[in-house]
């Protein structure tokens, strides 16, 4: 049993982490059990809600999730001001670096929680699958990088993979429920870079929460009780909050003079829980939309 809890408190923070990038791509109907991370808005590390956010719920179903892809590529696309032709190469590459990735990462978790399951496992056992998820991500997106330079300038393909290469699963879930507003003009692309650079940086914090786990052995820093690993994992998960707090609060000034009360709460309900930043949220003024 001690095991078992460890497993789950090491899950918690490391996922956390990571941004559980995996994503499988059945329907949500048809989606594997969750697991931390992978349900509703939950309270989280980062307080109420910030489990269902950080970690990007319940998978889109898979047309879903490439329609969503599609977007975030061709407003990639927009902001560095590629051709058609670009474009089109672009999104086909990252469409296809998506599903690799995805596919990868997913039998990697899998397997990790099977052999959990089976051997009883903890904080090691979860720093392990991590490590071979990094490692997958890493190559899959210096493929994606390579696919994309034949067709891209150097510094169009850097700037592409900085954030395309997040492979983000909670921008997939943004973007799926913001594509669905059918902006008209500048409101969409304006309201596509908005949510581009949040999703970038947490996935920079998100990173940044990962080196700061341990890289002792678990027994020097087990999992508290019900929670983060010891004085880091606790660092951690206040360096998150702090900075989904500044993420959400750039992100309403950004999208609430072009939504509606509505529309904004549908937004807030996807990145799960509360108010995005101080002053915004549900009870906020907002302007126009439709």
């Amino acid at each position: 049993m001690k095991h078992v809890r460890a497993l789950v408190s090491g899950v918690a923070v490391l996922f956390l982490a990571m941004g559980a990038q995996a994503q499988d791509q059945k329907p949500a109907d048809q989606a594997p059990p969750a697991m931390p991370g992978d349900g509703a808005p939950q309270r989280g590390p980062g307080g109420p809600g910030m489990g269902g956010g950080m970690m990007g719920g319940r998978p889109l179903s898979a047309e879903k999730a490439k329609a969503a892809w599609e977007l975030e590529a061709k407003g990639v696309a927009h902001r560095l001001g590629l051709t058609a032709d670009q474009t089109k190469s672009l999104t086909a590459a990252y469409l296809a670096a998506r599903e690799s990735q995805q596919s990868a990462t997913e039998k990697i978790r899998q397997e990790a929680m099977q052999k959990a399951q089976e051997n009883g496992g903890g904080f090691e056992s979860m720093r392990e699958m991590m490590k071979q998820v990094e490692e997958t991500t890493t190559a899959e997106r210096a493929k994606f990088k390579q696919a994309i330079s034949g067709s891209l300038s150097s510094e169009q393909a850097d700037k592409a993979v900085a954030s395309l290469g997040t492979f983000s699963r909670q921008w997939d879930r943004i973007v799926d429920v913001f594509g669905g507003f059918k902006l008209e003009g500048d409101k969409q692309q304006q309201g596509l870079n908005a949510i581009e650079d949040y999703s970038v940086a947490m996935a920079a914090a998100q990173a940044k929460a990962q080196a700061a786990i341990p890289q002792g052995p678990p027994n020097r820093q087990a999992p508290a009780e019900g929670g983060a690993p010891g004085a880091a994992g606790t660092e951690a998960r206040d360096a998150m909050r702090n900075a989904s707090q500044e993420g959400r609060k750039k992100l309403t000034e950004a999208l609430q003079p072009m939504l509606s009360k509505e529309q904004m709460t549908k937004i807030e309900e996807t990145i799960g829980g509360g108010r995005m930043g101080e002053g915004g949220g549900r009870g906020g003024r907002r302007n126009g939309g439709s």
